[in-house]
């Protein structure tokens, strides 16, 4: 019989924790949960709904909780680790359906891919924003990198070691997840948006993660990365260039202050695509 866990980052979390418990109890052999210094009664809630409770003295973020639950579950010899909300967004039905890829060893990590028509149009937008530049990072084809509905075969368990500490540790893992060879799938999940029980500011929480994502991108793709920026500063200069030229043979004086200016955008993207040039030889290196 199949070993099947599932762990809950939970923060500030005890209206929704029990009821998720209870609901995903149905489905797996153990429930933990891993508390990130909540100042509620998470702990209280989710040991009476029966969950194994595993905590963090102050919080740390959604991405040091995650690194928590793999250290934890690593020793188990499960076969199986879903990983999901403990704010009642995801939908427990969903578990056989997301842990079934994993189990028949077609895959080894499934996300569950957030069905459009669940979501506000304002997440929508920042998803799209988020996947489209993880998918840069990655170099795979995931649409929805930031659902936090996944499963995890024991292979993936043991080869992921993140560093985001945040909510960027979504794109993190996906990218991780290509590098290092393994299968990654999606299925359709159903997900609940009305009454919100997110403890962050999803604005706020989606510009921080896409800057998170950038570094990313520049530190494990710096010539795309800087080649594009510098790409872009040329393009500017010699635009700004070809106007001074165009004033100087009209009115016969130098526009001092505009050929000072595009000398400074040309600098700028040379210099930004020298980095590029730099750095992904730095990593070429340090890849062997």
């Amino acid at each position: 019989m199949s070993k099947i866990i599932v762990a809950l980052p939970a923060y500030n979390e005890e209206k929704y924790v029990g009821s998720t418990i209870l609901q995903v109890r149905k489905y797996v052999d153990k429930v933990i949960v891993v508390d990130d210094g909540s100042t509620d009664d998470t702990i209280g809630v989710a040991t009476l709904a029966g969950a194994e409770i595993v905590c963090h003295e102050h919080n740390k973020g959604y991405g040091a909780t995650i690194q928590t639950i793999l250290d934890t579950v690593k020793p188990r010899n499960v076969d199986c680790l879903v990983i999901m909300d403990a704010d009642y967004q995801h939908h427990a039905k969903d578990i056989p359906s997301i842990i079934a890829p994993v189990l028949s060893g077609s895959a080894d990590m499934v996300i569950g891919q957030r069905r459009p028509e669940s979501i506000p149009r304002y997440r929508k937008t920042g998803q799209a924003v988020l996947s489209m530049f993880t998918r840069i990072v990655s170099r795979s084809q995931v649409r929805d990198t930031q659902s936090g509905f996944r499963a995890y075969s024991p292979r993936a368990i043991n080869a992921l070691t993140l560093r985001q500490s945040g909510m960027a540790v979504s794109s993190e893992i996906t990218a991780a997840a290509t590098k290092a060879g393994l299968k990654v799938t999606e299925v359709p999940v159903h997900v609940r948006y009305d009454g919100d029980g997110s403890t962050h500011n999803p604005v706020t929480q989606g510009i921080h993660t896409l800057t998170r994502v950038l570094s990313m991108i520049s530190e494990q793709r710096p010539l795309l990365f800087f080649e594009s920026i510098g790409g872009l500063l040329l393009v500017i200069g010699f635009t700004v260039g070809l106007r001074s030229y165009n004033m100087l043979i009209a009115t016969g004086l130098p526009p001092t202050g505009t050929m000072l200016l595009s000398s400074l955008f040309i600098m700028a993207g040379l210099l930004s695509c020298s980095t590029g040039v730099i750095l992904y030889t730095i990593v070429k290196v340090l890849d062997k």
